[in-house]
């Protein structure tokens, strides 16, 4: 991970490249990387952040000294808030991407090299990064393009070479194992257990129609097997297809009524349908049924909050602090947590901010530096206009979560609010740097650069906003349709 020996001159969505002092830090930083002393490094690369808040090199050179001294959330942030303001920064997207792989987020590593091989389609290096994702993820033929891609752009790429034969040599296992368990269904073609053994393989092999057709086929061999719903259930979860998911769960509770599962799958899936009184019922089923399951206590609780029944959410949210606030070990420590959470999360949005605060408070005398309990402490002052102590929390909730882009937005918001514009528009721009789906971050954007007179860089937010907005309108559309 090289260091930049001087600056390039890339400037941000406020054209200001480092200056004069930016340049100072900038040689200061890359002396004290050069010299293995990651933390002088830091401290100057973020002088010439704050002296150049737009230039896209201070902030990946912050994001290498960060990363050099763990503070992986810190550089994730960085590298984003790096490609946001110069979109073709490829170290930025490579660095990024190696990150989440290290971190085991395959997923979104993909993502970033996707967006990165938009920019250079013709990097060996991109495509091998592709083509790893895809294997750790198990889609094999995938991988095994990008692999192939890679050798034809370099033909001595060794480790291409390498992966591509590794990934067919997974791939030819996995095929041989399947082969195996047809061949087993094919010698009893009425053991249900053997259907549910190969669906199972279908769906680690991403072969999720022939898990489907397997799983239809259980379903017509016993129509009045639970199990052959819930096999079925399963691979309509793996394709999202959120009504057929909840139908087959809803065959499974017919069929067995004592399963607190399958209540508790239900649930879920009524949620996504967005029936909540539906989902709120097959909770209740469920908690009834495992009155043990403190996760299915919460579960209602979260479903009680989200169908505004604010009320019965504070109650159950009460219940849950006092059961686990004894807790001994890390998981009930970690529930405990989770029912503060919930509990001051549901006072805020019921409007009752001063219990909100006395909450947050209790949260944090308990768990001190909580992200979730500062950010709710924030969220109350906010709405009590107390905007210089909600800016404190909010400060302290986004150095504990650094990858939020909610706290973002929420502070810039409050950066405004309180008269802080400069602060309002970097915090702003961090959003949707973390988000750049986050239609309400864009429309905060929008709110600051108006603040700060700048009428064109804010309606070009704007109008991202409503092309997020309509797409969303647009996917909902599509849901509706397919309902239909």
């Amino acid at each position: 991970m090289p260091y930049d020996a001087q600056n390039r001159g890339a400037s941000g969505s406020n054209g200001n490249s480092a200056d004069g002092a930016g340049q100072a830090f900038l040689r200061q930083g890359n002396e004290a990387a050069a010299a293995g002393d990651y933390e002088a490094a830091e401290e100057a690369f973020a002088q010439a952040v704050a002296a150049a808040p737009g230039d896209a090199r201070a902030r990946y050179n912050l994001a290498l000294a960060r990363q050099h001294l763990g503070d992986v959330e810190g550089a994730i942030a960085s590298y984003m808030r790096a490609i946001r303001l110069d979109p073709a920064l490829m170290e930025a997207y490579i660095n990024l991407g190696n990150l989440y792989g290290e971190l085991g987020l395959q997923e979104e590593a993909l993502e970033v090299f996707q967006r990165a091989l938009e920019l250079d389609t013709g990097n060996a290096e991109l495509f091998i990064n592709v083509g790893d994702a895809y294997r750790q993820l198990g889609f094999f033929d995938d991988a095994i393009l990008a692999y192939r891609q890679a050798q034809i752009l370099e033909p001595e790429n060794t480790l291409a070479a390498d992966n591509l034969l590794d990934v067919r040599e997974r791939q030819r296992e996995q095929s041989e194992h399947i082969a195996t368990l047809e061949k087993r269904l094919d010698d009893d073609p009425r053991d249900l257990e053997r259907y549910a053994t190969l669906v199972q393989s279908y769906l680690e092999a991403h072969r999720e129609q022939d898990a489907l057709t397997l799983a239809n086929q259980m379903v017509a061999l016993e129509p009045e097997s639970p199990d052959t719903y819930r096999t079925q259930a399963t691979t309509y979860e793996a394709l999202a297809r959120v009504d057929e998911a909840a139908e087959a769960w809803q065959h499974v509770v017919q069929l067995a009524p004592d399963d607190a599962e399958a209540w508790e799958h239900l649930g879920a899936w009524r949620e996504e349908q967005g029936l909540s009184d539906e989902a709120i019922e097959a909770y209740r089923k469920a908690s009834g049924l495992t009155p043990e399951s403190s996760g299915l206590r919460f579960s209602l609780a979260e479903a009680l909050r989200d169908a505004e029944r604010y009320d019965e959410a504070i109650d159950a949210f009460r219940g849950l602090v006092k059961e686990h606030s004894d807790a001994e070990d890390e998981d009930d420590e970690e529930a405990l947590a989770d029912a503060y959470s919930g509990l001051a999360a549901s006072l805020n949005l019921a409007g009752r901010y001063d219990e909100a605060l006395t909450v947050a408070d209790e949260y944090l005398q308990r768990f001190p530096d909580d992200p979730e309990a500062l950010y709710e402490q924030a969220s109350a002052y906010d709405a009590l206009g107390r905007h210089a102590e909600a800016i404190s929390s909010y400060e302290q909730a986004r150095i504990a979560d650094p990858l939020n882009p909610t706290i973002c937005n929420d502070l810039a918001d409050t950066y405004l609010a309180a008269g802080r514009t400069n602060d309002a528009v970097e915090m702003a721009e961090t959003a949707v740097s973390l988000d750049p789906e986050m239609a309400v971050a864009y429309e905060t954007l929008a709110q600051t650069l108006v603040a700060a007179g700048r009428q064109t860089e804010a309606e070009e937010a704007m109008q991202r906003a409503a092309e997020l907005h309509a797409a969303e309108d647009a996917e909902m559309d599509e849901v509706d349709e397919d309902d239909s």
